[in-house]
């Protein structure tokens, strides 16, 4: 009995013991539910497509911040009014979220609600000062509702936040306003290398008087800035034939020491690294270089006639094509007068058409084009020269290397040929000076 009596004992407290966590597992498994049911719903909210089943679920919890949100975006195509209601409702909800905000400004602008847009703009720049894109969109709201100042105001603080947007804030402000204002208020805030951007800007946009205008500014100010952000302008003026501009902006780029003439080269000399002491910039008054097919050029090869290097052009396939492997644009006077020179040196030359200096009109025809003697077999260093006239239009020349076809065997050409020391000097320039 008594053994009975503690055996029913024990069950009774196991029993009792037990029952004490039921409450406890039953309220974690609802919780979980919960749980689980929110995960799911916010799931949905993040996904559904149509406004019917997003209208079912917002029945569920009017008051989501994320399901107004993704209502709106769904009713963005549908109905874009409708869109603006639920998107201005979960910035309601959720005044913190840039998100909800961002994508209410972009409704209400589609929609022609302009009060909607700039409330909603305003309340980004305030939650997010440092975000570029928002000082954008208030920018540019206010260029459409012709509060200048502001918009001025709000494009300075852009491009100093970020001037990756320079070229669309160009573009909207010259819409409205002349190329020197925005320039004076806006721009001047930069640094010297988002100036010359907007230079390069204006010179893309057919403004190139206001462009050089502007350049004289630029060029005054002491901020550096790299031939990077100038060259597409200066290859711009000389493509358009502006040589006295393009060279204007050249010698600045000079006195700056952003471009550097050998400490060698003659004073008189308008062949800008005619010793090749430095490698070419392949830009602006310097060498570029041509069709190199069949060719291998070497703009430090020893040996030169004057100084350190020359320049090497080694004919590596047999062939009887023209070539033009290197030219420089070299801006003169009109109708002058002036005299190239240069040293050349071969080895095993095959063909009896060899390397010679070209001289031709960089704009038209205003002169018939100046060939020097041809370089053939095995020679040493040795001068080579020629003399023109400018035409009364001539304002550049296009000065090449250049190897015509052969008309004679042999043909085809082969071997290497030097160049050194070429200057070009003009012999009745000096009223010019």
């Amino acid at each position: 009995m008594i053994l009975r009596h503690l055996g029913v004992a024990r069950i009774e407290v196991s029993l009792r013991g037990r029952s004490r966590w039921l409450p406890f597992l039953m309220g974690v498994g609802a919780v979980s539910l919960i749980l689980a049911a929110e995960m799911s719903l916010v799931g949905i909210a993040s996904s559904f497509e149509s406004p019917s089943t997003g209208r079912l679920i917002l029945v569920l919890d009017a008051n989501d911040p994320q399901l107004q949100h993704r209502l709106g975006q769904v009713y963005n195509e549908i109905d874009p009014a409708e869109s603006v209601r639920y998107l201005r409702r979960a910035t309601e909800l959720s005044r913190h979220s840039r998100l909800y905000w961002s994508d209410l400004a972009s409704a209400c602008e589609s929609i022609g609600d302009t009060q909607c847009a700039e409330r909603a703009t305003e309340h980004l720049l305030k939650l997010c000062p440092m975000v570029p894109y928002y000082h954008q969109l208030a920018a540019e709201s206010y260029l459409g509702k012709n509060r200048l100042d502001e918009s001025l105001a709000q494009f300075r603080r852009l491009l100093e936040l970020d001037p990756i947007y320079a070229t669309d804030a160009w573009a909207a402000l010259l819409t409205v306003f002349e190329p020197d204002v925005i320039f004076q208020k806006v721009a001047t805030s930069m640094d010297s290398m988002g100036q010359a951007g907007y230079v390069e800007f204006l010179s893309a946009q057919g403004e190139n008087d206001a462009a050089y205008r502007i350049w004289g500014f630029v060029a005054a100010n002491p901020g550096p800035f790299p031939l990077s952000s100038v060259q597409p302008y200066l290859e711009r003026l000389i493509n358009l034939g502006r040589i006295e501009e393009a060279a204007h902006v050249w010698q600045e780029l000079e006195r700056r020491g952003i471009v550097k003439r050998s400490d060698v080269e003659e004073k008189d000399n308008l062949v800008f690294n005619g010793g090749f002491e430095q490698l070419p910039l392949n830009a602006g008054f310097d060498w570029r270089t041509g069709s190199t097919n069949y060719l291998a050029l070497d703009f430090v090869a020893p040996g030169a006639y004057h100084d350190a290097h020359s320049l090497r052009v080694d004919f590596t396939v047999g062939s009887n094509n023209e070539y033009e492997p290197i030219y420089q644009i070299v801006p003169v006077h009109s109708n002058r007068t002036y005299s190239l020179k240069a040293y050349a040196r071969s080895q095993d030359i095959t063909s009896t058409s060899g390397p010679c200096l070209r001289v031709s009109d960089a704009q038209q025809r205003g002169f018939e084009d100046a060939i020097s003697e041809t370089t053939v077999g095995t020679t040493e260093w040795h001068p080579v020269s020629l003399s023109f006239s400018t035409g009364p239009e001539t304002q550049s020349v296009r000065l090449s290397l250049w190897r015509p076809r052969g008309r004679i065997f042999p043909m085809e050409i082969s071997g290497s040929f030097w160049l050194d020391a070429v200057t070009l000097e003009c012999k009745d320039c000096t009223a010019e000076k």
